[in-house]
């Protein structure tokens, strides 16, 4: 029978802290615990306070302990924060063995030998990820195991981040006794769970708005090839909000979701008429949603014109023929699409998560595909055992008990 895993994943956002807890059998995974927690001592993805950020990863976890009936002792945890940033690097190797095939440690070797690049002593690697592979100068090359060649080439993505940063997170996590599998890269996970493979083969940024930061990542070919993160997030149109309607902040947030829901129509229609405020006790009963929209739209027009330039700084204008999916927990602002394609000028889509069943009705929003996402890459990462999607903390010394553990269990009747 296949083996069972389960994989514990939790997303540490500057506004909320969703624990998920899934089984994972051959690639396919259910999800039986969710817990989503309102984000304390975590700004702009990066913690703040430490004590705060514990008691409160430490209450979704215990949540999702809970409803899975599970008890959990190593997680993967996701990342974010305007310190994260990528670059692209070489490797190149002599195939190692006689009858010239290419093996698993050659390409792992020729990986490192990318890695082998000169980052200041403050900054460490979150994800080594292979573009494309050479085999004796040819290109396109996505899998070389069991090819025939003599010089093995390949292009990486290294997605890298401030030591400080990432050490702060994962001792949140361990002084819960919870191990850290591995660190994910927010933006990264979300494209496992939104979108498709035509989408990253043929160009395209995927954009994951959360509370405090938008997460970018752009593919090309298949792989990704630029990463940043800039920090503005939904809480900057919250604070706008707030200012124009003379509000507390948890108002302007409630106005802001209860805006967005009640226009499902046209963009041309959603600017007539009024909102009802009065259960929200201000001074007005009503307000002119092109008042509000006006707000909303500045501040979404800055948040694009700076993911502009983030596709330029990328070399990558008229190169994303697939468009912009927008995904996170803002995603469902008002007039969003409209706004991406009045300044990007490509097409646009909201990204669902999708690829888990079980609790899928607790986890189907936009807010969720970080987390959805991180399972279904832990849930890869298990399987091929760290072999290209990172660094693999951990993974060489696992793979070498488990086949310490196999041997053992061979010698039994």
């Amino acid at each position: 029978m296949p083996k069972e895993k389960t994989i514990c994943v939790i997303d540490i956002g500057s506004s909320k802290i969703c624990t998920i807890i899934a089984n994972s059998i051959e690639g396919r995974n259910s999800v039986i615990g969710v817990s989503t927690v309102d984000s304390k001592g975590i700004k702009k993805g990066v913690v703040v306070d430490i004590d705060d950020a514990v008691e409160a990863i430490s209450q979704s976890l215990e949540r999702a302990e809970r409803m899975a009936g599970y008890s959990v002792s190593n997680v993967y945890i996701t990342v974010s924060g305007s310190h994260i940033e990528s670059l692209n690097s070489h490797g190149v190797v002599a195939v190692s063995h006689q009858d010239s095939e290419i093996s698993e440690d050659d390409v792992n070797r020729v990986t490192e030998a990318a890695q082998a690049i000169s980052l200041p002593s403050n900054r460490e690697i979150i994800h080594v990820i292979p573009r494309d592979f050479m085999v004796d100068k040819q290109e396109g090359v996505k899998d070389p195991v069991g090819m025939s060649g003599i010089r093995l080439e390949v292009e990486v993505n290294i997605i890298h981040g401030s030591a400080t940063a990432l050490k702060n997170l994962t001792k949140c996590v361990n002084q819960l006794s919870v191990e850290v599998s591995d660190l994910i890269y927010s933006a990264f996970a979300s494209s496992y769970a939104t979108l498709t493979d035509t989408e990253k083969e043929l160009g395209t940024i995927l954009v994951d708005i959360g509370g405090g930061t938008t997460a970018i990542i752009i593919f090309m070919d298949g792989s990704p090839v630029y990463s940043s993160v800039l920090p503005i997030g939904g809480q900057n149109i919250t604070n706008d909000l707030a200012i124009g309607l003379r509000a507390s902040l948890e108002t302007a947030e409630k106005i802001k979701l209860k805006l967005s829901e009640s226009n499902k129509e046209k963009v041309e229609d959603m600017l007539k008429g009024e909102l009802d405020i009065k259960e929200f006790g201000l001074e007005m009963e009503t307000v002119a949603k092109k008042f509000l929209n006006d707000i909303i739209k500045e501040r979404l027009a800055e948040l694009f014109r700076l993911i502009a330039i983030e596709i330029k700084k990328a070399n990558c204008i008229g190169k994303l023929p697939a468009g912009v999916v927008i995904t996170g927990g803002s995603a469902n602002t008002y007039s969003i699409e409209k706004v991406a394609k009045d300044i990007l000028r490509v097409p646009v889509r909201i990204g669902t998560p999708k690829g888990v069943s079980g609790l899928i009705d607790e986890i189907g929003a936009p807010a969720f595909s970080s987390s959805v996402g991180a399972v279904l890459y832990g849930s890869r990462v298990s399987k091929e055992n760290s072999r290209f999607s990172s660094k693999g903390r951990g993974g060489k010394f696992f793979g070498f008990l488990g086949k310490i553990i196999s041997f053992f269990k061979s010698l039994l009747p």
